[in-house]
């Protein structure tokens, strides 16, 4: 049911140019390989301790990390926040859903409950949101969704989610069909075994287009998982993203410097949608803006914020006249290829730039590091992470 034979089918996939259609053509790719180039960084992460138990909060950089999850009055800290929530959730499997954020489907409905926002490029002048949900019992729907890249499918497996979508997926279509990847996909062209009944239309008002009221439904989606047979716990091969700060522990980063605005790209693809970061100190967190004002969950009626920013900067190439994108989500920086593999970590109002890789697999996640190879620590809460194509990579701004 798992990932093993994925890499088996996607090295026999290979790259041409599409037809036409919303989503272009079919196509996917071998994975591509990137070189680091590790920029200083003014922080050194904490060694890890072996007890993920309360201290007393550092005034430094936090000295002890969650290394193993524990449970306690029926809780236990979550793979996607470092947070204590409900042991039945936070030992099922997570769903990720794609949503668009083109201005024209705006509010979202049940953004705020998502652990980890991915936001990733489409074309130059088009974003769209992944978003991983383990917490979703209070939500009767979840959207609008839309299709999905493949690309964002690899973003998927690093935590082990049933991945959720309604649109042309041509590109995808060859990993979502595989016995390797859980998916609850509406009917589609090309899509081998649709679960439609986890998907309807809803009504809005006002002046929405059909794509615009394409919606998850949270009683299909159950029904549809258990008519595909698939399982809610993790494989045995799962690890986590994140390594986070423990309780009463905080990663502060005294050393590095300050940074409370980010904008992924001045240029390109995200300043198409206005993407904006702003830290509050006074709760820690980062509020993300696009068209310009924060955005909004209908459902929660607050904004979204969030505890991590990351910027991932990936190898990007148009795969066809439409240009749609192949984005690298795996990379070696011990043996390069294409790129750098850069990245910058807003956390606590600082800013660490390092690199990050994914060199074991599929099933494997994307770690981020500090330049000099230490993986960097989280502090507990929601993460938003930018994946920046190469070519806007000289666009980012922060201060």
């Amino acid at each position: 049911m798992k990932k093993r034979a994925l890499a088996a089918i996607i090295l026999a996939m290979s790259l041409f140019a599409a037809g036409c259609g919303e989503e272009g053509g079919n196509e996917s790719s071998q994975p591509i390989q990137l070189a680091p180039q590790p920029v200083v960084s003014a922080t050194p992460t904490p060694e890890p301790v072996s007890t993920p138990e309360a201290t007393p909060e550092q005034t430094g950089q936090a000295n002890q990390v969650i290394t193993e999850r524990v449970t306690k009055d029926g809780m236990i800290q979550s793979y996607l926040t470092g947070e204590w929530i409900d042991e039945e959730i936070g030992n099922r499997r997570p769903i990720a859903v794609s949503i668009p954020n083109q201005k024209s489907c705006l509010p979202h409905y049940g953004i705020t409950n998502a652990g980890i926002i991915y936001q990733v490029p489409l074309r130059d002048n088009l974003t769209r949101l992944f978003c991983i949900f383990e917490d979703f019992d209070d939500l009767d729907r979840i959207g609008p969704v839309r299709s999905i890249r493949d690309y964002m499918v690899y973003t998927g497996l690093e935590h082990d989610a049933i991945i959720c979508h309604w649109g042309s997926a041509y590109y995808a279509n060859d990993m979502l069909n595989s016995p390797e990847v859980d998916n609850i996909s509406q009917a589609t062209t090309g899509i081998s075994k649709p679960t439609s009944v986890a998907f309807d239309r809803y009504e809005r008002g006002g002046k929405y287009n059909s794509t615009d009221s394409a919606y998850m439904f949270i009683n299909g989606l159950m029904k549809g998982v258990e008519t595909r047979g698939y399982s809610w716990d993790y494989d045995d091969t799962f690890e986590p993203k994140f390594l986070f700060a423990a309780d009463g522990s905080r990663a502060t980063y005294d050393d590095a410097p300050s940074a409370t605005k980010i904008w992924p790209g001045e240029k390109g693809n995200y300043n198409t949608v206005g993407a904006y970061f702003e830290y509050d100190p006074t709760t820690n967190k980062y509020e993300y803006s696009e068209y310009g004002s924060p955005l909004r969950d209908e459902h929660s009626n607050t904004t979204l914020q969030v505890d991590n920013v990351v910027l991932q900067v990936c190898y990007g190439e148009e795969r066809d006249d439409h240009g749609y994108l192949i984005m690298e989500m795996h990379r070696d920086h011990e043996h390069p290829g294409n790129g750098d593999g850069k990245l910058f970590f807003f956390t606590n109002g600082k800013v660490v730039e390092g690199y990050w890789e994914r060199k074991e697999g599929n099933d494997k996640p994307a770690k981020y590091y500090d330049a000099d190879g230490n993986e960097l620590v989280f502090n507990q809460g929601k993460t938003f992470i930018c994946q920046i194509w190469d070519k806007w990579e000289d666009y980012i701004k922060y201060e």
